[in-house]
């Protein structure tokens, strides 16, 4: 179990840090206080779920670019659970703010292909268009 809290943190401590760049520079270094922090939390598997949490809501806040209290200041000495440290409305607010970003099971308009049936004239007309994204057939196919 510890081996596997391990990898989500440092997975997830990875994105987080990719996307720090993204925030003004006053809100970056206290960020990096509290990765720091959070790095020096891996003695105990309950540290390290501890942890987990801390940089889950804190990829939350960065995914909206929202860094809100305790966040915005030095981490204390002693870290105790999320839910003690950070207040109920900031907690609220960050997955209000990312509502848009959670995916849960949305029925798209997909249509369905059935390759057998179609001429090679109609390969295109029958690929599913993604919700987000470009076609990258040409740079794929093309001998250019």
């Amino acid at each position: 179990m510890s081996n596997v809290l391990d990898e989500n943190f440092f997975y997830n401590s990875m994105l987080a840090k990719a996307m720090v760049t993204l925030l003004p520079p006053n809100e970056r270094k206290m960020m990096r206080c509290w990765f720091d922090k959070m790095l020096e939390l891996d003695k105990t598997e309950k540290q390290k779920e501890i942890r987990n949490e801390y940089m889950w809501f804190m990829l939350l806040m960065l995914q909206v670019r929202k860094v809100r209290e305790p966040f915005n200041k030095v981490p204390p000495n002693v870290i105790g659970d999320l839910r003690d440290l950070v207040p109920t409305k900031v907690y609220e607010e960050i997955l209000v703010a990312n509502d848009d970003n959670m995916i849960l099971e949305e029925k798209t308009d997909e249509k369905k292909v059935s390759f057998a049936q179609s001429a090679p004239a109609q390969f295109f007309t029958n690929q599913p268009i993604p919700c987000e994204g470009v076609y990258c057939y040409m740079s794929a196919f093309s001998d250019r």
